[in-house]
């Protein structure tokens, strides 16, 4: 077999080597472009209008006693700047203005090019289909066609010096700024060394390798220059994302090797990344099979993050916002449960508690202490029950209010959690004498998302212990609905019929 090398490589700990950066990802990069294109081509349009309405035209106009209809003209010209913007983000996407890959290879004159197609072309087409209409000697016609001309003018002024400007940061920015895609790649075969190599050759700074992963035995693993990438099978690379999270995993397989492809998604599927495939290498059918591109290739979709990166940015900014507002009305609240639980009984205030998060990660959940510190449960073997003797007197009050539940607004602030997600639990929870992973094979997937401070399950009234089987059953079905139908639209439903019900107790002790 052919042996094919490629520049990707690893350090001691499996971390991309010799690189450091801000945090702008690629993606990141596509779309702040993205926005900064549409808002400088709008600029464009309005810069030349008021350009129009500051000349003497209007008077000139005035002065020949022809009336000059402003408000239909604002309106025309409203409509046709919205319509020209729809044209200008068409021939973006048709031109790729905004693909990662073109963005850090292309810089000088053949960026300024292509971008100034996309700036200069919808207003001058539409100039050159108005010109016949001047021999109406119609003065709104005339002041539209100067409005079109100072358009195109501006547009093309602006794409010109936007894209040598960026040619002149795009050297930084590779230096410092940009975070490549962290990608694991599992399989180890020569549809891997082609993989590796194609982004080898065509993009290696978008992208960090993490490993090569492959659950076959040394003995039957290619003695190619991929083997020496492989760091184990696909349990090390469920553990390693808990420690080194990253984006993307692309499965390298053969045509004939279905059962191990339909294997790995059952395996994988938990973990909340981006799981792709070349398409030359699978013919069985998934729920996700649209296409996307790395490095140039085509690649099969086989299971997509459930939030997207925009919709993820979003949430997480108004979770934050609106968990630093909640901690600061409630600041008064949460000092006096304070100080009625340091009267109730001995012990801390605060209890923590180890739970899984996003990706099956554990962290630190935060809650007031509602249990006698000498009977509490630390590992969350056992769930409460009621009337359950381990409970304070006021911790009943807290837990049936979920008052006890509000510090968790920490966890928010920290990332780990937040305010709508399925509900965290600890790894060694027990329904009835079995643990949870052992009775639902896809209770993982509701990792996939980050957990949160209540969620779709608790508002159906599913809130507090899970006391058989067929209760989690159900609760894991709502989460997974949760995942699969997200919206912000959901979330604020969510978040209003928890504050309806949350001083109700129903089958919160």
């Amino acid at each position: 077999m052919e042996r094919h090398s490629t520049t990707l490589r690893l350090d001691a700990e499996g971390l991309p080597s010799s690189r450091r950066f801000l945090g702008l990802q690629p993606q990141h990069l596509g779309y702040l472009s993205f926005f900064f294109d549409a808002a400088l081509f709008l600029g464009a349009g309005i810069g030349a209008a008021a350009w129009l309405r500051l000349s003497h035209l209007k008077q000139s106009l005035g002065a020949e006693g022809v009336r000059f209809e402003s408000d239909m003209f604002d309106l025309a010209q409203l409509l046709s700047a919205a319509l020209l913007l729809l044209i200008f983000l068409g021939c973006c996407r048709y031109a790729r203005l905004h693909q990662p890959l073109i963005l850090l290879r292309e810089a000088g004159w053949k960026a300024t090019l292509r971008a100034l197609a996309c700036y200069a072309l919808p207003p001058l087409a539409t100039l050159l289909i108005s010109l016949p209409a001047l021999r109406n000697d119609n003065p709104l016609v005339s002041a539209f066609v100067l409005w079109l001309a100072t358009f195109t003018a501006s547009a093309a002024v602006l794409a010109i010096v936007s894209r040598q400007a960026y040619s002149l940061l795009l050297p930084a920015l590779r230096a410092g700024v940009l975070a490549p895609r962290r990608i694991a790649v599992v399989g180890s075969g020569e549809a891997a060394a082609r993989l590796l190599r194609q982004i080898a050759t065509n993009a290696p700074e978008l992208f960090d390798l993490v490993g090569v992963f492959d659950d076959r035995a040394d003995d039957r693993r290619t003695s190619s220059s991929v083997a020496a990438l492989v760091r184990g099978d696909t349990a090390a690379l469920i553990s390693l994302y808990k420690n080194a999270p990253f984006d993307t995993i692309l499965i390298a397989l053969p045509h004939s090797a279905e059962e191990r492809i339909v294997y790995l998604m059952r395996r994988l599927r938990q973990l909340p990344v981006d799981i792709v495939m070349a398409p030359d290498l699978a013919s069985f059918c998934s729920p996700d099979q649209s296409q996307s591109e790395l490095a140039g290739l085509k690649l099969l979709n086989m299971s997509r993050r459930p939030i997207r990166e925009p919709q993820r940015i979003l949430k997480g900014a108004i979770d934050r916002v609106l968990a630093g507002m909640a901690l600061l009305t409630l600041s008064p609240l949460l000092l006096l449960v304070s100080l009625l639980i340091k009267l109730d009984s001995p012990g801390p205030i605060l209890f923590r508690q180890t739970r899984q998060g996003l990706g099956d990660t554990l962290f630190q959940v935060y809650k007031f202490r509602s249990m006698y510190q000498d009977l509490g449960d630390g590992r969350g073997q056992q769930q409460t029950q009621r009337s359950d003797p381990r409970v304070t007197k006021l911790g009943a009050f807290l837990r049936r209010t979920s008052i006890d539940e509000l510090l968790q607004l920490l966890n928010v602030l920290r990332g780990d959690m937040s305010l709508v997600g399925p509900r965290p639990h600890t790894p060694h929870m027990l329904v009835g004498d079995k643990r949870i992973f052992d009775i639902i094979d896809e209770y993982s997937f509701r990792h996939r998302v980050k957990p949160g401070i209540t969620g779709l399950a608790q508002v159906k009234g599913y809130r507090g212990a899970v006391d058989t089987p067929e209760h989690l059953r159900t609760r894991v079905d709502y989460d997974l609905y949760y995942i699969d139908n997200w919206s912000l639209w959901l979330d604020l439903k969510i978040i209003f019929r928890t504050a309806l019900i949350c001083f109700s107790g129903a089958n919160a002790y």
